[in-house]
């Protein structure tokens, strides 16, 4: 998340719900099928776009479509808003000028090995066992040398 905040210059409390979504499911997604999530790849799928006001990601041309049921719209979310100290987060944050957004022309690399594996699977809420098993989860201890162990019943 850090990453895509600095590389589009943007400050988190610009971003819109369902941008968030779409970096935290590519996230999870690379994770899962143990591929290095990273600016680059989150680019082949994802384009920077403006969506009332908020910067947001939209679908990227004819790159496969990673996230099947994408939100629409997040009811009662200005309750669950929440503050950030700036303090807790890793790097400086600017405030993105409202200009126009440029479309970017990228090649999708189609036969890299880390583009196949990549598949869409059906958006769920994941339980806390999926996230520690991810490497997502801030209940479990970073400097664990502990192996997270799933079982068949552990679907979240």
């Amino acid at each position: 998340m850090a990453h895509i905040l600095h590389y589009y210059g943007f400050h988190i409390s610009q971003m819109s719900s369902p941008g968030m979504v779409r970096v935290r499911y590519f996230e999870f997604l690379c994770r899962s099928h143990d591929t290095k999530p990273t600016v680059e790849r989150f680019r082949v799928f994802y384009q920077l776009i403006k969506n009332m006001g908020f910067d947001s990601f939209g679908n990227w041309g004819s790159a496969k479509k990673i996230l099947l049921n994408p939100p629409k719209s997040f009811h009662d979310w200005k309750q669950k808003n929440f503050f950030i100290r700036e303090e807790v987060i890793p790097i400086a944050m600017t405030f993105r000028a409202p200009d126009v957004i440029e479309k970017e022309e990228l090649v999708i690399p189609k036969k890299e090995d880390w583009y196949v594996r990549l598949t869409a699977t059906p958006n769920r809420v994941f339980g806390e066992n999926l996230r520690v098993a991810a490497r997502m989860s801030d209940q479990w201890p970073a400097e664990s040398k502990e192996v997270p162990i799933l079982k068949f019943q552990d679907r979240g």
